[in-house]
Formats: C-alpha cells, structure tokens, sequence
C-alpha cells in the first residue's frame, strides 16, 4: 500500500495532464499509418502509462529523497527515458508511404510535452511519498 498511493496519484494526475493536451491541445497526427483516434487501443495506451509512471514511481522511491523538487526531477528523467527512447526509435526505424512516420518537428513536441507532463506526475509522486505514505 505504501507504493500504490504515490503511484496512484502520479498516474491520476497524468493521464488528466496528458489527456487535455492530447484531447484538446495537439492534433491527432494525420499520417496514414497512424491508427485513426476512434480505433485507438486505450487500454493498451493507459498500460504504457502506468508503465511509465511506475518507472517515475520507483526511481522517486530509490532515490529515497521525498519532495516535489526531487520527485520531478526524477519524473522528468523517467519521461525522458521512456518517451525520448519510443519516439526516437519509431522515427528512425519505421517508414510510412515512403517517409516518416511523424515530422521530427512532432516527436520534438511529444518528448517535450512528455517531459512536462512526467515532471508534474513526479512531484505529486514524491509529495505522496513526502506525506508518509512511504513509511506505512
């Protein structure tokens, strides 16, 4: 239980982030490759979520300094990791009707994005954490 409301918290908070600027900031990409938006696997999509947010989750717990500083430090990295490693393996290994199958210009803003997005879920990971839910 110790692990599960900080890692709780920092999912809640980016899926609400993530969703808001996917759902109403960026446009759906248009690539025909890309799987039109009522097609999406959302659970497949919450689970690659959760699985990046529980890697944010374990380096703030490893680390073992508790704050909203640290924790997005720590989320931050994880989103760079994690996201930075996807979008750049997607653009250089797969090819669309004959290009990419996103403009660098997109995965630049995704792993930007992504970057925010984790630092914040970090902070509300390491202020769970901060607050004693570690200790229990």
């Amino acid at each position: 239980m110790k692990h599960l409301l900080p890692f709780l918290t920092g999912f809640v908070a980016f899926v609400i982030i993530s969703g808001v600027f996917y759902m109403g900031i960026m446009p759906y990409p248009t690539s025909s490759c890309v799987v039109p938006e009522d097609q999406m696997n959302m659970g497949a999509m919450f689970f690659g979520n959760a699985l990046m947010v529980g890697l944010a989750s374990y380096m703030v717990n490893l680390a073992g300094d508790f704050s909203l500083r640290n924790g997005a430090i720590h989320g931050a990295v994880a989103g760079l990791t994690a996201n930075g490693l996807l979008n750049i393996f997607i653009y250089a290994f797969f090819t669309c009707d004959g290009g990419h199958i996103f403009p660098l210009s997109e995965v630049a803003i995704d792993i930007t994005a992504n970057v925010i997005f984790m630092a914040i879920s970090g902070a509300a990971i390491g202020a769970m954490y901060a607050r004693g839910a570690a200790k229990s």
